[in-house]
């Protein structure tokens, strides 16, 4: 791009890189680079690059743990902003503050070492804090949203807002949170023996190990769950598991998982998309609706 965004934020604590690869960043190791990556060093920092961004008018995305997203192979214009250094984590009683770039793996751990239960519900997913916030992201037990009360954010503005549960507007894998940045969130959770909360988490990914491909490259769930039935066994039934384009496979341990055998492509993995709609709505009726984020994708 025709300015140097390193000089606009030449008063931002953190890193500025231009011309960064992404695929590496992502979970599912796919993705061309961005013209700009931002990586701020605390909150103020990323409220800066939010209103710097703005004034410049430069297209800006976030990115968390890059566990939900797929990045075009040519990569995405702008700038994106990269939260893993806000990875803070502060207790008071119940109460348990996270930075947006603390794994939800890493959260979890640290409130079973000191007794507070509530996030095993979380167990295997490898989203960061800012990422699940955003999309409420969950399992059959539970939700993120369940457990928050309250957020700090960042306008599309680049002002600083804290606000309670009175503010919240989750939906199924949508936080509600509109065009914000989630930067912190605070989560209330329970006492309990460390032990019992170890126990439970260890039975949570024990099941979620046998029936999803949580160690292999994926974005996780591709598509969202259809009113009263399953993605993954509408996808099943329609004789799509183990379907593979390229080196992108759907999984045949989970049927809304696609894998990346290795040296998959963001064109391979839309194609494979494309053809499990075309077989769930042939056998169906029914259009099966994306759960993954696309960067970079012509309209």
């Amino acid at each position: 791009m025709d300015f140097d965004l390193r000089q606009a934020l030449a008063g931002m604590r953190g890193a500025v890189r231009q011309n960064v690869v992404l695929g590496p960043m992502m979970h599912l190791r796919i993705g061309g680079p961005a013209d700009w990556l931002i990586e701020p060093y605390a909150e103020e920092d990323a409220a800066l690059a939010v209103r710097v961004c703005r004034d410049l008018d430069v297209p800006l995305r976030v990115l968390g743990g890059g566990s939900n997203v797929v990045v075009a192979d040519a990569g995405v214009r702008g700038a994106v902003l990269h939260l893993g250094n806000l990875n803070r984590i502060v207790r008071d009683g119940p109460l348990v503050t996270a930075g947006a770039g603390v794994t939800l793996p890493s959260l979890l751990r640290a409130t079973k070492e000191i007794g507070l239960a509530g996030l095993e519900k979380l167990t295997g997913i490898p989203a960061m804090v800012g990422g699940a916030v955003a999309m409420n992201a969950g399992t059959r037990d539970g939700e993120t949203f369940e457990l928050l009360s309250s957020l700090t954010t960042v306008t599309r503005d680049g002002d600083l807002r804290v606000f309670g549960r009175e503010g919240f507007h989750p939906r199924y894998r949508d936080g509600g949170i509109e065009d914000e940045i989630v930067l912190q969130a605070t989560f209330v959770l329970t006492p309990d023996d460390p032990q019992a909360i170890f126990e439970r988490f260890s039975a949570s990914l024990k099941k979620r190990n046998a029936t999803q491909p949580v160690t292999q490259r994926s974005v996780g769930c591709v598509f969202r769950n259809p009113p009263g039935d399953a993605a993954g066994r509408l996808i099943e039934v329609a004789g799509a598991k183990m379907l593979r384009i390229g080196n992108i496979e759907v999984s045949g341990l989970h049927g809304n998982y696609f894998i990346n055998l290795g040296a998959g492509s963001a064109a391979d993995f839309v194609s494979l998309m494309e053809e499990v709609r075309r077989r769930v709505r042939e056998r169906f009726g029914v259009e099966l609706e994306p759960e993954v984020k696309f960067w970079g994708f012509e309209p």
